[in-house]
């Protein structure tokens, strides 16, 4: 999926909004998005008339790309 746009909504343990905006995929069909360390965050991603919904985590033995988010 190049360059499609998808509404990302990211969520913290607490309650706090860490992202909540439009962004487009790149060439390679991924998009970066830089969180904030040592956090549990709820992921929404949004397009296509799809959605994606999981948890990441931002601590040091955390995964640094995730690849496993499905759009259904």
């Amino acid at each position: 999926m190049v360059e499609k746009k998808f509404d990302v909504r990211a969520i913290d343990q607490d309650g706090n909004v860490l992202f909540d905006e439009t962004i487009a995929t790149l060439l390679n069909g991924f998009f970066e998005l830089w969180l904030p360390r040592d956090r549990r965050i709820a992921l929404t991603i949004q397009g296509l008339n799809r959605t994606a919904r999981g948890t990441i985590e931002t601590f040091n033995n955390s995964k640094t790309c995730i690849t496993t988010f499905q759009l259904r």
